[in-house]
């Protein structure tokens, strides 16, 4: 199974970097990242010891860029009618998906290695908060890993990549500004359990919290549980169709 897995991320990396997409897709991150970091997230005017002005962005910048990933990884099969070829080989189903999935997950971490020279440039120039920043680094592989997890499952209802960007975009959009405290309020609990549960549903929440080195259980727990619910439901999803 592992040798199965590691030639469908080997394919799968090979195809994009072999195009444009995942060039494309580096280029406009490390500028976008850049731009937002030092022009609107004000880098020499706030206490950046932790990269604070590059963290804060991630999430919606995921929200972005990580569906131009994704998209392509079944719809372009069906696209292409080779979904069916795909799933008659003698490769697991849970190898293909695993796949796909490492192979998305492998580009955002060279999205992340690609900003590495700011925090060379903090420690160099300022005093810089490494624990902080390695936590940072955490948070975003998680929330881009769930991204891709749920993309995957997400373009693997799609027939066109364009319309799997598109949906892709409204959930992660969506996940990254959702807040449940008025339909908890609604439900007239506790204070210190409507504050819990709240934080408990909310990505933002456990997102800072890593950003800003707590690394609780809890906080690995909610990425780690929602990339398995994606990765599920992806298997779901392709055994129902292969079906």
């Amino acid at each position: 199974m592992g040798r199965q897995m590691f030639n469908i991320v080997k394919k799968e990396t090979y195809s994009c970097f072999e195009g444009v997409q995942a060039w494309v897709v580096l280029s406009v991150y490390i500028f976008i990242s850049m731009f937002l970091t030092f022009f609107i997230g004000g880098f020499f005017s706030i206490d950046n010891t932790g990269l604070f002005s590059f963290f804060c962005f991630q999430p919606y910048l995921m929200s972005f860029l990580v569906p131009a990933l994704t998209m392509r990884l079944w719809a372009e099969e069906r696209k292409n009618g080779t979904l069916e070829f795909l799933l008659t080989q003698p490769i697991s189903l849970f190898s293909i998906i695993m796949g796909k999935f490492f192979s998305a997950w492998f580009i955002c971490l060279c999205m992340f290695l690609l900003s590495t020279p700011l925090w060379i440039y903090l420690n160099i120039y300022f005093e810089a908060d490494n624990m902080s920043i390695l936590s940072g680094y955490f948070a975003c592989l998680l929330i881009s890993g769930c991204f891709c997890a749920l993309g995957c499952l997400i373009s693997s209802f799609c027939s066109s990549p364009a319309v799997s960007y598109l949906w892709s975009l409204i959930v992660f959009f969506s996940i990254s500004v959702s807040d449940f405290s008025e339909l908890i309020k609604s439900l007239h609990l506790p204070l210190t359990l409507e504050n819990k549960l709240s934080n408990m549903l909310s990505l933002n929440s456990h997102y800072y919290d890593l950003m800003n080195g707590q690394i609780g259980w809890d906080n690995i727990m909610f990425f780690v549980l929602l990339m398995i619910a994606g990765l599920w439901l992806n298997v779901a999803a392709v055994e129902y169709k292969k079906n």
